[in-house]
């Protein structure tokens, strides 16, 4: 039978049994399930009437409709109770994890391929390779983990669009590119839908902070891609250990910042870092900026200006 979520009330034989599967149904998105049905005490023949005079709806292969709910993660509580061991998945795991970029109210579970694939109102896939590892529990229904939500998503959405969820669930630090590398050699094989796709994604992804954004990550591709040393990516300032910079190549004291355009329109942002950039030259270290358009357009300017440099000797000031 399905999976419980939700734990039926322990009764005595005096409780009211349809107010009893009204209760739990109200908790389970208006659905109740056959054997919890029976279990407060209802006879077949009962359930049979009830769905007769139409105070019950069959829905799926093991559930009944007592209330109908139409709120989305209600929708889905309801997949979940009726559905034999479904998970939350795809981009209604995405909405419950919060993961940025990806489309809202979309009714999604995950079944096995081998049960029964069928519920109204929800897109109901299915899959063999769903392991333990791959599910958390949010708001009370098991739930497909962020990296495995991104790797089930990959078949469904264009690959700049998955980029993008890429890089921002990455900034966010819901998820890192290691912990996507893993889910996706777990469950890619040939021929499966998006695992090409999500894995030239992450290769591009390689270098860079781990939980850096998507203009930091651009940043060291270009940089590694140039040919230049790995760098020191987030390096404390050794002035100031509270603050960063973006990338440091310690050993010739020279710094990279990447610039964001949004972030640099505010007077106090640009008179911040140029006062940083004063420090840095009075402690022995060159800063060069590069912005978001410097990477796109002229990639290959950054890494010429930054081997340039790299190749000149540090400045000593004497501080």
């Amino acid at each position: 039978m399905p999976r419980d979520f939700v734990t039926g009330p322990r009764h005595s034989t005096r409780m009211n049994p349809d107010r009893a599967a009204t209760d739990l149904s109200s908790r389970q998105g208006g659905v109740l399930r056959r054997d919890q049905a029976l279990a407060f005490g209802l006879t077949r023949g009962q359930i049979d009437q009830r769905v007769r005079d139409g105070r019950w709806l069959p829905v799926g292969r093991y559930g009944y409709r007592l209330i109908d709910m139409t709120d989305s993660l209600d929708v889905v509580r309801a997949a979940i109770a009726a559905l034999r061991n479904a998970t939350v998945s795809h981009h209604a795991a995405a909405e419950l994890h919060d993961i940025p970029k990806v489309p809202r109210g979309i009714p999604s579970v995950t079944v096995h391929s081998r049960t029964t694939h069928f519920f109204p109102g929800v897109v109901v896939h299915r899959s063999l390779d769903i392991e333990q590892s791959h599910v958390t529990e949010l708001a009370g229904i098991p739930t497909t983990t962020v990296s495995r939500t991104i790797v089930d998503l990959a078949a469904l959405i264009t690959r700049r669009h998955l980029a993008s969820v890429v890089d921002e669930a990455v900034a966010a630090g819901q998820v890192s590119i290691e912990q996507l590398r893993v889910v996706l050699d777990q469950v890619s094989r040939r021929g499966k839908p998006g695992m090409c796709a999500l894995r030239e994604v992450l290769d591009l992804r390689g270098p860079g902070p781990e939980r850096g954004s998507s203009l930091e990550r651009l940043g060291a591709r270009v940089l590694i891609e140039g040919g230049l040393p790995t760098p020191r990516y987030e390096f404390p300032v050794p002035w100031d250990a509270e603050q960063r910079f973006d990338v440091a190549y310690q050993s010739r004291s020279l710094a990279v910042e990447w610039d964001s355009r949004r972030w640099h329109v505010q007077v106090e942002a640009f008179s911040r870092d140029r006062e940083r950039d004063r420090l840095a030259v009075l402690n022995g270290w060159r800063v060069l900026r590069f912005t978001w358009d410097d990477l796109i357009s002229r990639p290959e300017h950054v890494v010429d200006s930054v081997r340039r440099a790299l190749a000149q000797d540090p400045v000593y000031t004497g501080v």
